[in-house]
């Protein structure tokens, strides 16, 4: 008899994000406005192109070290100098290939099947998907909304700890809700895991577009270099570049080895031109990234204004990343309203369901467009609604 060849029981358990299943529905609506993805509008300045072009004609063709090209690494580590004050060692500091690359390296560097991880929701679903595919266990902690804010309640994250948990994630500010850790609360994150001895991940990607300050916030300004922290960024949002693939991440020294064959085992190297972009930006990117910054922040006050106007709407602001949430009376089921909302108003938003407990209810709006296309947006959904 034949044996069929088939998926991984994991794999094959792991169910869409809600989020794919709208832009299935939307890519066939003409003239939709697509607000549901994590990107601007705006391509990649010609300041990090050009960077990489004349790498290519230099011949950055070949192979490149597992852990990123040395120019990379000191690039990295003169940018949290130069706008953190925040000191760091080479062999602290990996490139990966995006930010989820690391998130998931990560994962595979703390997590064995069996293990769990705390996830503070909402909060972007891959990170969910990628514990899972290594036979990790989930456990939420959701944000508490108070009064159109969202807040941590710390005793809710030691609540969810036993002795299989080897991880705590948090994004900040956090995609879909612009909450942001503050000092006091990353300073007790820090003190939870040397009492426990488990790992905290903090997602930075959308650390330089932070409202409250003008360059953001980092873990590592608390944190010791033996503390069990690991800090993703990428390039993708900050610097517009999410077509290039490029993150980093910072770990305590110990873990160097790990992640030497972690890259080696998945990737084996970022593209050299291609990291000479990432070096362009984050010398020279300083004013692309204020300008994306002051944009962001003009296109949140105007959509928030926007949809408050609408009947029954209430938003929660943000506080920074490029994303507003907002809910309404007729909002019981985030998935079919944005299916509706694709389908009716030729609008593409995201489902606050996709993003885990505390989301349902809520719709995800991406602001980084320009000001007419978000009006034209708005005016479609308030039709719709």
């Amino acid at each position: 008899m034949l044996q069929r060849c088939l998926p991984s029981s994991i794999v094959d358990t792991l169910e869409d994000s809600p989020i794919i299943d709208v832009l299935r529905i939307g890519q066939e609506v003409e003239g939709i406005i697509p607000l549901w993805l994590g990107e601007s509008c705006f391509p990649t300045d010609t300041l990090i192109t050009e960077a990489a072009v004349t790498a290519l004609r230099n011949g950055r063709t070949f192979y490149t070290p597992n852990r990123g090209i040395p120019e990379l690494r000191e690039s990295i580590a003169r940018y949290y100098q130069r706008i953190y004050d925040v000191s760091l060692s080479d062999n602290r500091i990996s490139v990966a290939n995006s930010g989820m690359h690391a998130v998931t390296m990560i994962s595979r560097a703390v997590l064995e099947a069996g293990d769990n991880a705390i996830l503070i929701t909402p909060c972007w679903p891959n990170v969910d998907r990628a514990i899972r595919l290594l036979g990790g266990e989930i456990r939420e902690v959701p944000l508490d909304l108070r009064e159109d804010r969202f807040e941590l309640d710390m005793s809710k994250v030691e609540a969810q700890i036993d002795g299989r948990t080897k991880l705590i994630y948090l994004a900040s500010p956090s995609n879909p809700t612009g909450w942001t850790i503050d000092e006091q609360q990353s300073r007790q994150l820090l003190e939870l895991s040397r009492k426990t001895g488990i790992s905290v991940l903090s997602d930075e990607v959308y650390q330089r577009l932070s409202f409250n300050n003008e360059m953001g916030s980092t873990m590592l300004s608390c944190a010791e270099p033996d503390d069990a922290l690991f800090v993703v960024n990428s390039f993708s949002k900050a610097w517009s570049m999410t077509g290039w693939r490029l993150g980093w991440m910072v770990y305590p020294q110990v873990f160097h080895d790990s992640f030497e064959k972690l890259s080696q085992f998945s990737i084996s190297g970022s593209p050299g031109f291609v990291q000479m972009g990432g070096v362009q930006a984050l010398d020279q990117g300083d004013d692309l990234v204020g300008k994306l910054r002051r944009h962001c922040i003009e296109a949140k006050t105007h959509v928030e204004q926007r949809l408050a106007e609408l009947p029954g709407v209430s938003v929660i602001p943000s506080m920074g990343g490029f994303y507003t949430m907002f809910k309404s009376p007729k909002t019981t089921d985030s998935v079919s309203f944005c299916k509706n909302a694709a389908r009716i108003a030729g609008v593409g938003c995201a489902p606050g369901a996709a993003f885990g407990a505390g989301g349902e209810g809520l719709i995800r709006l991406c602001y980084a467009r320009d000001l007419d296309t978000l009006d034209v947006a708005i005016q479609r959904l308030a039709t719709a609604l």
